[in-house]
């Protein structure tokens, strides 16, 4: 929902109700597209800027700032008419946000556009740039890790038993992560650990002749994706600024072995109840049948 603009009430928009059509409303609102970001400014509510005080504040040159808004890495300014542009100090934070991640994680563009798509998912700057804080210290260093146990694509397939095409399809769907060194792919403990239990699976009876293919997790990882987008916005309200990034990473890395095991049993209740559920229900339209 928008707010009207100065000077009208909701009562004047559409049955009291402010919409944001695509279409012209009946009152004009000074809504815009900003891309990966939206933001609902009106000139007289917010402190707008034109793009040489932008420049000024933010030390990052005309041209740069527009390849910016064109890759949208940052919004798109605010159009009054179509050549007078404002900006706001969420572009400010926007700009700052990608000079830091370029210039301390040195991070490419590519990426750091993939990490502000999080933006329209609610976190703030802040928070992006926490989770960026905890990149390389989650779980051990991975790098590490590949020294101690690691295996090509070749080694995990004679290793765990199970086909190459399911190696490759698992990586396409990004529930396998190699890590390249050279011109090599290599497989960390836990990919290993995966493909043991997708093998063990097998073994139980989901066979791909009964049609268990690595399709078949796909609802698993979108699920799980999903599931961790949620914890990691509300473990961010939780305690950013309250704790450290690596009493955070501390707390995630413990409590991610106990929360797995409940969630186990979460969905072990719920197969049961789904089970009774439609066992219940079975029953009962058997029973109309032979009244």
């Amino acid at each position: 929902m928008g707010l009207p603009p100065p000077g009208k009430n909701a009562d004047q928009c559409r049955g009291g109700v402010y919409p944001l059509p695509l279409m012209k409303p009946t009152c004009t609102p000074m809504i815009f597209d900003l891309g990966s970001v939206n933001l609902n400014l009106k000139k007289e509510s917010e402190k707008l800027i034109k793009m040489k005080q932008l420049i000024e504040i933010t030390g990052v040159p005309k041209g740069t700032i527009q390849y910016y808004i064109n890759q949208g890495l940052i919004p798109a300014p605010v159009k009054t008419q179509p050549n007078m542009a404002y900006y706001s100090q969420a572009h400010i934070d926007a700009i700052r946000l990608v000079r830091e991640l370029q210039s301390k994680r040195f991070l490419p563009l590519s990426v750091i556009k993939k990490i502000l798509k999080n933006k329209k998912n609610g976190l703030s700057v802040d928070e992006i740039r926490t989770i960026a804080e905890m990149d390389g210290k989650l779980f051990g260093n991975l790098e590490q890790s590949l020294e101690i146990k690691k295996a090509t694509e070749k080694q995990m397939a004679r290793r765990t038993g199970v086909e190459l095409k399911d190696i490759k399809e698992l990586e396409k769907m990004g529930i396998l992560n190699p890590v390249k060194k050279g011109n090599q792919k290599y497989y960390d403990e836990d990919d290993i650990r995966f493909m043991e239990c997708w093998e063990k699976l097998r073994e139980i009876g989901f066979s791909k002749e009964l049609g268990f293919t690595a399709e078949t997790l796909k609802p698993h990882r979108e699920l799980m994706e999903r599931l961790v987008e949620e914890e990691t916005k509300i473990m961010l309200s939780r305690t950013l600024k309250k704790i450290s990034v690596d009493e955070m990473v501390e707390m995630v890395e413990e409590g991610t072995a106990v929360l797995n095991t409940m969630i186990g049993l979460i969905r072990k209740r719920l197969i049961l109840k789904t089970v009774t559920e439609y066992a219940a229900a079975f029953k009962d339209g058997m029973e109309d049948l032979t009244e």
